[in-house]
């Protein structure tokens, strides 16, 4: 009898395996059909990226066409003279189609001056565009930081951008905690570039990988598109190159990592390492990390127990200040439960709400409000203000002190 019972329970264990494997089938694994397009004739997506020294380099990013063709940027320096730097090109081949991507990295830009520059493919140029380096001696800094955009296709994300661009034209730099986009699909992006309307061809964008951003399988990859359209320092882990990566400002060091890469032992490894020594080599400067999955879920039935593991022992170790998360569409910090270092912060600006957890002892959770967040910071003091995105309204404030 003990051995019939044994095997009803095995039994059950399957059944509810297959019937919780079935209710997840399409998240996990189904992509979103993506129809064919035909590439771009002129020049379009044009992104402005840091590099390595947020100070001194930027990269510039573009789309043209779909063969490899003789691309280049003309920057004007504040003197008015120019000078054409040829671009590197890329195949890259989609599920709907295939793009040619182009970059330009560029150095030694001088700090406080203003550079104006348009580029060219294969003798078709864009507008011109401009972009202003950090001063050298400002300070007080401030960048603008959002979780998860998100919009559907005739959104409203179009009047977001464009009142952040206008409110904070200041900003040295916008940040995105991943999945700017609903999928890794050519409207989609197509979409996401309409509303931002060449306000990313000036403010640098830092940006995280998402789970939105993959292609779902039972070993999930980046769509290739990510990776041109949005070019970052090559400082990351070997098995993510541009997906991890680091940036550093005079006093901080602004760490992104992919957590949704992670499909294995080796996935979690390499990362672990490479941050850790990330971490112990960013002395005397403010520790920010931005990823996809929050280390602490605000989602209701939600529990990134690999992440919260993983790395929030080496985020504690290290004394990173700050650390900032997407994901679950819900707002939540730690502030007050783990004294002054690190804060952990969820936030979104998706359409899409999710239902919050109940209230927890020592977390401040606001649900269903949509948020973009202002921080400023200087040698000694980072503040963290938190906007309501329908109204403007401050529904945050977070102190924190080095």
């Amino acid at each position: 009898m003990e051995k019939y019972i044994k095997i009803a329970c095995l039994l059950l264990v399957i059944i509810a395996v297959a019937l919780f494997v079935k209710s997840r089938w399409n998240a996990w694994f189904v992509n979103q059909p993506e129809p064919s397009f035909v590439a771009a004739t002129t020049p379009d997506r044009i992104t402005i990226t840091p590099g390595e020294d947020f100070m001194t380099e930027r990269t510039i990013s573009w789309r043209c066409g779909d063969t490899i063709a003789p691309s280049s940027i003309t920057l004007i320096k504040p003197n008015n003279d120019s000078i054409k730097i040829d671009a590197i090109g890329t195949i890259v081949k989609s599920r709907g189609g295939i793009d040619a991507f182009y970059h330009v990295q560029m150095n030694n830009l001088e700090a406080g001056k203003q550079y104006k520059y348009y580029v060219t493919t294969n003798g078709k140029t864009s507008q011109r565009h401009s972009f202003t380096m950090p001063q050298k001696d400002k300070e007080t800094r401030q960048f603008l930081f959002f979780g998860d955009v998100q919009d559907t296709i005739n959104g409203n994300s179009n009047q977001w951008f464009a009142k952040l661009y206008k409110t904070y034209p200041d900003v040295e730099f916008w940040a995105c905690a991943g999945d700017l986009i609903e999928r890794p699909i050519d409207t989609y992006f197509n979409y996401f570039y309409q509303s931002t309307d060449s306000i990313l061809a000036s403010i640098p964008l830092i940006n995280a990988t998402g789970n939105h951003d993959y292609l779902k399988s039972l070993y999930p990859t980046i769509d290739a598109r990510w990776q041109h359209t949005f070019v970052y320092p090559q400082n990351g882990p070997k098995i993510a190159l541009g997906l991890c990566y680091y940036i550093d400002f005079r006093d901080m060091r602004f760490i992104i990592l992919d957590t949704q890469g992670i499909n294995d032992c080796i996935t979690l490894t390499a990362r672990y390492q490479w941050l850790k020594k990330c971490l112990a080599n960013a002395k005397d400067k403010w520790k920010i990390v931005m990823y996809h999955h929050p280390a602490y879920s605000v989602r209701k039935n939600r529990n990134n127990f690999q992440v919260r593991n993983t790395f929030v022992p080496l985020i504690e170790k290290y004394g990173v200040h700050l650390v900032l998360q997407g994901h679950e569409h819900g707002y939540m910090t730690n502030i007050g439960t783990c004294g002054d270092h690190p804060v952990y912060v969820v936030s979104y600006m998706s359409p899409k709400s999710y239902p919050s957890r109940p209230p927890q002892p020592g977390f401040k959770i606001i649900p269903n409000t949509p948020m973009y967040h202002i921080i400023d910071y200087n040698e000694s003091k980072m503040v963290l203000h938190s906007y309501a995105l329908a109204t403007d309204s401050l529904v945050d404030i977070i102190n924190i002190s080095r």
